[in-house]
């Protein structure tokens, strides 16, 4: 699953969370943040804004059997 991390100011794309790795890009350079539990600060490039985002440890849903 992936879930996009945008600005909560101008809505500009900060990092893409792909299951349990954060990955920021910006130009040249890139980060992955590995695992579930993280605090990031991202300052916008655009309008400064500074932005958290907090990985979670929830455990994994189950998923039913069928039959």
């Amino acid at each position: 699953m992936e879930r996009e991390w945008r600005c909560k100011k101008c809505d500009t794309l900060l990092g893409v969370e792909r299951g349990a790795r954060l990955h920021l890009r910006y130009k040249q350079v890139q980060y992955i943040v590995d695992g579930t539990d993280y605090n990031v600060i991202a300052v916008c490039r655009n309008c400064s804004t500074a932005n958290e985002r907090n990985g979670t440890q929830e455990p994994p849903q189950a998923v039913a059997a069928s039959g």
